[in-house]
């Protein structure tokens, strides 16, 4: 039995991996002061993972250190922590050079080609939305790079004290899309395609304006992340190619009235790719 963890910025995504199958992910948000505590409240109670610790790692040294030494002081395990490389697992990596590609983004790659073989648009809503674009033979066509919806909104939090002081109750991300009017969760075909939510579009073909400060924060950075994903696709689309959508990130179920698009969202792809990995390893 093997511990997959995917420790990100603002939340740690673990699951078990026994006899090649991966266990229901698990997630929990923590905080850079909070670490220890967090994995001690996650994991207290799990079977010590007796094969290995395998982790992707994109929140820093520091945290990698703070993992370390609980695994070490609880389990006598050091873990293994996976690194970008040029090519694995069937997908050739794209940058110049392929380290700088963060290990959260190539792990996704991998596991999205391993579950299609069609052309890609890899999306990971996280605190930083990462877009990656991947052909149906597994080579990386590159990727962009925003800040997350999150991230957006505490930055003008942070910075414009009009709307910080005045309307503090903007800041719920997570609760914002559930404000807006006459929005329904999207459907589910049998395929686990998820499909454009024809109740937002309609909503906001009338009024795609907002006529409070709570709205219109949501709305605009909702639509910032839309609209680049609309460019990336259609550009794409231009040249000829065919494309599918998948999601993963903490952040997808906030975004989800948004998308105008067929998409598949899954939300252990990084912990997919991570399992590739290591199994390709043994």
């Amino acid at each position: 039995m093997r511990l997959m963890v995917d420790m990100g910025n603002s939340a740690l995504k673990w699951a078990m991996l026994d006899q090649s199958r991966l266990s229901s992910q698990q997630r929990i948000p923590y905080q850079a002061n909070n670490l220890e505590k967090i994995l001690t409240q996650a994991w207290r109670t799990l079977d010590m993972p007796f094969q290995g610790v395998w982790v992707s790692n994109v929140a820093g040294p520091q945290k990698a250190e703070t993992l370390t030494h609980w695994t070490e002081t609880h389990w006598g395990l050091k873990p293994t922590f996976v690194k970008t490389s040029h090519y694995q697992c069937g997908v050739k990596n794209g940058y110049e050079n392929p380290e700088q590609l963060g290990v959260d983004r190539w792990l996704a790659l991998i596991g999205a080609h391993l579950i299609e073989k069609d052309m890609l648009c890899v999306v990971d809503c996280g605190t930083a939305i990462t877009l990656d674009v991947l052909s149906a033979n597994g080579h990386h066509q590159g990727g962009l790079i925003m800040p997350g919806v999150t991230t957006m909104q505490n930055a003008l939090k942070s910075d414009t004290y009009a709307l910080a002081y005045n309307h503090p109750e903007t800041f719920f991300p997570d609760k914002a899309v559930q404000s807006l009017p006459n929005l329904e969760k999207q459907a589910q075909n049998f395929s686990g395609q998820r499909c454009p939510n024809k109740t937002f579009q309609q909503h906001h073909e009338k009024s795609f304006l907002a006529y409070d400060t709570h709205t219109g924060i949501t709305l605009g950075t909702s639509f910032a992340v839309i609209g680049l994903l609309e460019y990336v696709i259609k550009t794409l689309e231009k040249q000829g190619n065919q494309i599918r959508l998948i999601l993963t990130g903490g952040s997808v179920p906030s975004l989800e009235s948004f998308w105008p698009l067929p998409y598949q969202h899954i939300p252990d792809l990084v912990l997919q790719g991570l399992k590739a990995v290591v199994e390709q390893s043994l």
